[in-house]
C-alpha cells in the first residue's frame, strides 16, 4: 500500500499572479534539483482549462543507507508533469510521477493552487504525494525515505515559487509605476501643447480680429473718401453747370442786345430814306 502525505502552503500573492507565473518557477534558488525543463503538449480544453504536458529532470539523491545496494542507479531521474489551469473555476491542478526507477520507487505528487477564502491577495497550495516501492527488502525504508523527500521539497518549492513570484511582482510593479511616469509626462506634453494650441487660436483670433478692424476701418475710410468725393464731383458739377448757364444767359443777352442794336440801324437808315 502507497505510503500517503499532505501538507498546506500559503503563498501572500493573489491567484492571478500565481497562475500568471505557474510555469516560470525553474530556474530558482531553491530548485537547484532542478536540471532541465520541456513542454512537449499543450491544449485547450471545453474553451476554459489549458492542459500541459511537461518533462522535467531532477536529481536522484540516494539516502546514504541505500548506497550499498543503490550504487548502480543515476543520479538523475525524468519526471512527468502535467498541468491543468481552469480559468473558469480559477484552480490549477499539476500532477508529477517520475517516468524512472519504477521498480525502486514509485512517486506520485499533486498540488491544487486556488485562492485562499479567507485574504483575496493570498493563494492555498493543497499539497499531496503517494509513494510506492517494490524493492524487496528496502519497501517501507524506501517509501519512508520518498515522503521524507517530498516535506522537504514541498518547502523549497514554496520558498523558491515565493521568490519567483516576488521577482515578477516586482517587475510588474516597476512596470506599473514606469507606466505612471509615462503617462504623467504624457499628460505633461499634453497639457504644454494644448496651451500652445489655445495660445496660438488666441493669437490667430487677436491677429483676425485686428486684421478685420484695420480692413473695417480702411473700408470706412475708402466709403468716407468716396463719398466726400462723389459729393465734391457733385458740387464741382453743379458749380460748373451753374456757370455754364449763366454764361449761355450772358451770352443770349450780349446777342439780344446785338440783334436789337443792328434792328435800330436798320429803322434809322430807312427813315432817312
Amino acid at each position: 500500500m502507497a505510503k500517503y502525505f499532505n501538507t498546506e502552503h500559503i503563498h501572500p500573492y493573489s491567484y492571478d499572479t500565481v497562475a500568471h507565473a505557474i510555469f516560470q518557477r525553474y530556474p530558482n534558488p531553491f530548485a537547484s534539483h532542478v536540471l532541465s525543463e520541456d513542454t512537449v503538449y499543450r491544449e485547450i480544453i471545453n474553451g476554459t482549462t489549458l492542459y500541459s504536458r511537461r518533462f522535467l529532470t531532477k536529481t536522484n539523491k540516494i539516502p546514504k543507507w541505500g548506497e550499498r545496494w543503490l550504487s548502480g542507479f543515476r543520479r538523475s531521474v525524468p519526471l512527468l508533469e502535467e498541468s491543468y489551469v481552469d480559468s473558469k473555476q480559477k484552480t490549477i491542478t499539476i500532477y508529477t510521477r517520475n517516468v524512472g526507477y519504477s521498480n525502486f520507487m514509485t512517486a506520485i505528487e499533486k498540488v491544487v493552487y486556488t485562492a485562499s477564502p479567507s485574504n483575496p491577495n493570498h493563494t492555498v497550495a493543497l499539497k499531496q504525494a503517494w509513494v510506492e516501492s517494490n524493492f524487496y527488502g528496502l519497501r517501507s525504508a524506501i517509501k519512508n525515505f520518498g515522503i521524507e523527500r517530498f516535506k522537504n521539497n514541498c518547502v523549497k518549492a514554496t520558498d523558491g515559487f515565493n521568490h519567483v513570484l516576488e521577482r515578477i511582482q516586482t517587475q510588474q510593479n516597476s512596470l506599473r509605476e514606469m507606466g505612471h511616469v509615462k503617462l504623467a509626462e504624457f499628460q505633461q506634453k499634453k497639457d504644454h501643447l494644448k496651451l500652445q494650441y489655445s495660445e496660438r487660436v488666441e493669437s490667430i483670433k487677436e491677429l483676425s480680429y485686428e486684421k478685420v478692424e484695420s480692413i473695417k476701418e480702411k473700408s470706412s475710410a475708402q466709403w468716407i473718401h468716396a463719398k466726400e468725393t462723389a459729393m465734391n464731383a457733385k458740387e464741382t458739377a453743379k458749380e460748373t453747370a451753374k456757370k455754364r448757364a449763366e454764361a449761355a444767359v450772358e451770352k443770349a443777352k450780349k446777342g439780344a442786345e446785338i440783334v436789337k442794336a443792328s434792328a435800330t440801324v436798320h429803322a434809322e437808315e430807312k427813315i432817312e430814306e
